[in-house]
Order: C-alpha cells, then structure tokens, then sequence
C-alpha cells in the first residue's frame, strides 16, 4: 500500500465543530496563513489538473544524470522514451545521436518504476553550439509560461560534475544564468560526483602530511575535499550570476546510497513557490514516507493545531470579558 495516500485525509480548513462562535471570527473560517487552495486539493485532481511532474534536467555527459534519475525512480532499467506527439521513439535512434551533441529537448522520459514524472534531458551544451543553446534556451521560456499545464516544466535540474573540478565555467552555462527565463520554475543546481574531490584532496596533502597513519591521512583529506567543494570555482562563479539557482545539492557516493537523492526531492520541494506542485511532487515519492509525513505536518497538521489553538484563546477571552462585565 502506498503511504501517501493518505494525504488527502488531512485537511487544512479549519473544524466547525466549535461549540461557541467568537466575535469577528466564524467557526469554520480558514486561518490567513493557511492558503485557501489547499482547503480544496485533492491528489486525484491534482494529476487532473497539472498532469505528472515534468523537469529538465541539464548537464554534460557523464555528469551522472542517468544516475540520478534511476536513483530518484528506484529503477536499474532506462526510461521510456517518447516524443512530443507522445509516440514511443526507438532507443536506438537516440544512441547514434547523443554521441554528438544533438539531442531533442522535446523528448519525454518516463520510467515504468514511476510513471508519475517526466523528464525531459538537455544534452546541447556538449557541441558548443550557439543554436543549441538557444533551442533549449526557448524550450525553457515556453514550457515555463505555458498556459497548458499538463506541459509546463515544473522545475530544473541543472547537473555540474565535480570530478572536473578546476574547469572553467562554459560560455553556454554562464548564458543560462544571465540570461534564462523560466518564470516561476526553481533551478536547483546539482553538484555530482562530490566523492571524487576525496582523490584530489588527498593528492593536496603536504609532505609531512603523507607520513601520518592512514586513518589520519584520509580525515586530512576528506577536510581537503570539503573545502574544495566549499569554495569551488564552479558554484562561486554562478551563485554572482543575475539568475543564480534557487537552491543548491550536493550529491556523493550514489552508487552506495540514495541519501542525496532524496536531499534533491526535498529541496526541489521547498523550491516550489506553490503548494498544489509541492504536493504534487511529494506524491511522486513511493518510498519516501518520512518526506510525505514531514510534508503533511508542515502544511496541513501545524496550520491546523496553530488555528485550533488561537480559536481557543480567543474564546477564553471572550469568556473573561463576559466575566468581567
């Protein structure tokens, strides 16, 4: 049974069941900081309403993208590819163009594991191409301003590997961050392969140093590797950009574990600036029941207790007014 189902259960619309109505506030009125719309949301209509939820994800070859989005459906197979017309394309056609740099932005990628998202990848920045760019420069403007929205991207995965560690930041990513349009859609930058930095850490150790016992040397070089990615060239160039990401994520070690990936999820939650995509998103995680819970608490059972409790304030002040007339 999946767990987050229940979801719908709690409602954030506030109890009628009040046994006295306190001045300038009804029993059943909504508390201010609890928005309307989720008095009303419901995970069948959401689906209903925005379809499943689609990101882009962006980045280099081997920036480990494949990885992650296995990791993020709980799948050891490839996605499903299907075009903007929705008809199945042939793997095969997209093997013997990847390798060059071409790829259609359009292409939708559906995991059987999880058919609740879509992703949609961007390969152009290998080829260096100008008209590359800008075909996924325009993919973004549309699909973030669409006003279908079973199409509308939902947010952004922008993937840097950091087993490249010194490399310059390309001319076509510094024109994503100056120069990007994507609405309301978040950014998360992800920063892949941070256990590779471990290497060059251990390499940047001082020659007294590398005669200290073995537990000591990897902890000297571990704090190294921390620091390296603290103060990365990478991230301290696009965090000054016009359009610098929403959030950021560090991920490691994705062959051993799917810590990071879940860290991605809840960041890209917080991303959101609208609480029916948030919910949306949270319903996607079949396994993540701490997420759907901590979800739950955050925006549903919280608002709640705090309105019940003001309620109750309100009408004990009101019973010591009476008394005192």
């Amino acid at each position: 049974m999946k767990m987050f189902h229940c979801l719908p259960c709690f409602r954030s619309k506030a109890p009628t069941d009040v046994p006295e109505e306190v001045p300038g506030e009804s029993p059943g009125d909504v508390p201010a900081d609890v928005p309307a719309e989720s008095t009303t949301i419901q995970i069948d209509n959401l689906r209903e309403k925005f379809g499943r939820f689609r990101i882009l994800i962006i980045g280099r070859a081997n920036a480990g993208k494949t990885t992650i989005l296995k990791q993020i459906c709980n799948s050891t197979e490839d996605p499903e590819v299907y075009n903007g017309s929705g008809k199945k394309v042939d793997p095969a056609q997209i093997e013997g163009t990847t390798d060059r740099g071409i790829h259609d932005i359009e292409n939708e990628l559906v995991f059987r594991s999880n058919p609740n998202f879509i992703f949609h990848d961007s390969q152009g920045f290998e080829a260096g191409s100008i008209e590359e760019f800008e075909k996924m420069k325009d993919f973004v403007s549309d699909r973030a301003n669409t006003t279908f929205l079973k199409k509308r991207i939902h947010a952004i995965w922008y993937c840097i590997s950091m087993d490249q560690y010194h490399r310059a930041v390309l001319a076509a990513e510094e024109k994503f961050f100056d120069e990007r349009d994507t609405g309301n859609v978040p950014v998360v930058l992800v920063l892949t392969k941070c256990d590779a930095l471990l290497l060059q850490g251990l390499a940047a150790l001082t020659p007294e140093e590398q005669k200290l016992p073995r537990e000591e040397r990897l902890v000297r070089g571990q704090q190294n590797a921390e620091s390296m990615l603290k103060n990365n060239p990478v991230w301290g160039k696009v965090k000054s950009m016009k359009y610098k990401p929403t959030a950021k994520v560090e991920l490691r070690d994705l062959d051993k574990s799917d810590e990071g990936c879940q860290l991605l999820i809840e960041m890209t939650v917080r991303a959101l600036d609208e609480e029916a995509l948030q919910m949306l998103l949270v319903t996607t995680q079949h396994t993540n029941i701490m997420l759907c819970i901590e979800f739950a608490m955050e925006r549903i059972l919280i608002p709640l207790i705090e309105h019940r409790h003001r309620q109750s304030m309100r009408k004990e002040l009101h019973h010591g007014f009476h008394m005192l007339r």
